[in-house]
């Protein structure tokens, strides 16, 4: 499976004080709009172009579809470059987690965490069901 990374869904996770942060940084500078997508498209192709360097399926669009295995690190990348980005404070706890996020790409990149791409198959019918004669 694959989630599409959205500016909706990014703000659909952010905790309440990041989320109420981040409308006031595009209240106090509207030409910041985009810079949400922006991180989002770079964090997505990231992630995309470590699939593909290690031979794994990936569709063509939408271009911010990530697999659902790497959602979780992805997120974490994102947020954290968010909050860079405002100025907010960055824990340890959060810290540690980028690295770890970072740490995953990595290996996703060098193959030694194989990201695993289920061919897409047909339902069977009854054209394709085979008898088996006793």
């Amino acid at each position: 499976m694959w989630k599409e990374l959205t500016v909706s869904y990014i703000e659909s996770i952010m905790n309440p004080t990041v989320y109420a942060s981040y409308q006031q940084w595009l209240t106090d500078d509207p030409d910041k709009g985009g810079r949400l997508a922006d991180i989002i498209g770079t964090i997505a192709t990231e992630y995309r172009s470590a699939m593909a360097a290690n031979a794994a399926p990936v569709p063509s669009s939408p271009e911010t579809a990530i697999h659902d295995s790497c959602v979780r690190q992805a997120q974490t990348t994102i947020l954290f470059e968010l909050k860079k980005e405002i100025g907010l404070a960055i824990t340890e706890a959060e810290n540690a987690a980028a690295i770890r996020a970072d740490v995953f790409l990595r290996a996703v990149w060098m193959g030694s965490i194989p990201i695993v791409v289920a061919a897409v198959q047909s339902a069977p019918s009854y054209a394709s069901l085979s008898v088996v004669e006793e």
